[in-house]
């Protein structure tokens, strides 16, 4: 056991391996690396990818009727139409939290890893003549953090979509709801090109497409994004948003590999 303690510090250990990849066609079963055609064919394309909210327009939560009194959750056409408008969404990210230790070996400071944190993640939509994407966000804050009248009243949205044109007295002010209220789980679906049955059809078991889904938990809008107006040029208006979550859980589905005669008979 010493020996090979000792063998794995030294010079050359661990081993690096090869320094290239076979281009032509190789033989598996001696152990050798896949062919590059293997490693680089498959590589992952950032333009497939699905965004999902999960509103309906069934009112079911709170924040589900505020946003339908303002006409924003009408059909469940409509309500897919906000996931299917998300032009651009990062995957999130994590890390840890690092606490710096010295002393416990003269001239070296170690660090270790404490609790986890996870930076806010962006999303952006485009934006359509009944400018629904920006009211939808614009309400789910104002959902958060209403107005109130200076004589206790909460000011609901207008039931014809018109805003709060009289919400203008001076001494209205903000008050925030509960959390649990606001909170929602969002996904980001990442997926490829490479699928076999039709990706229109709902289901929830693609077993012929690879997938990682990232459920945000406990998700809300923290910011909106100034949306530029301008005569210079024009072009498709677009609003994006910065969400808050409390962590995420990644589900990973396995694509199943099925022989020909059985893809042909699909």
């Amino acid at each position: 056991m010493a020996t090979e303690l000792g063998q794995s510090r030294g010079r050359g250990n661990p081993p690096i391996g090869l320094l290239y990849t076979p281009i032509s066609h190789t033989d598996r079963r001696d152990g050798n690396l896949p062919n590059a055609m293997d490693m680089f064919g498959e590589l992952s394309t950032t333009s497939h990818f699905k965004v999902s909210l999960h509103l309906s327009q069934r009112g079911t939560s709170e924040l589900e009727q505020w946003l339908s009194k303002d006409g924003l959750l009408k059909t469940s056409i409509e309500v897919a139409t906000y996931d299917f408008l998300c032009n651009e969404a990062s995957l999130p990210g994590a890390g840890f939290n690092i606490f710096e230790e010295s002393g416990s070996h003269q001239g070296v400071v170690e660090t270790f890893a404490g609790s986890r944190k996870y930076p806010t993640f962006d999303m952006s939509f485009y934006v359509d003549t009944q400018y629904r994407q920006i009211r939808l966000f614009e309400e789910w804050m104002n959902f958060i953090n209403p107005i109130y009248t200076e004589f206790g009243g909460e000011q609901q949205p207008e039931p014809d979509g018109s805003g709060y044109g009289d919400a203008k007295n001076r001494n209205d002010f903000f008050r925030l709801k509960y959390p649990d209220s606001y909170k929602r789980i969002i996904s980001v679906t990442k997926f490829e090109k490479d699928f076999h049955k039709n990706p229109s059809k709902p289901t929830r078991d693609y077993r012929e497409q690879t997938t990682l889904t990232y459920r945000m938990i406990d998700s809300f809008p923290i910011n909106i994004t100034a949306i530029p107006v301008t005569y210079e040029g024009s072009v498709t208006t677009k609003t994006n948003i910065s969400f808050s979550y409390s962590r995420y859980v990644l589900e990973r589905n396995q694509k199943q590999q099925r022989s020909l005669s059985e893809l042909l008979s699909t």
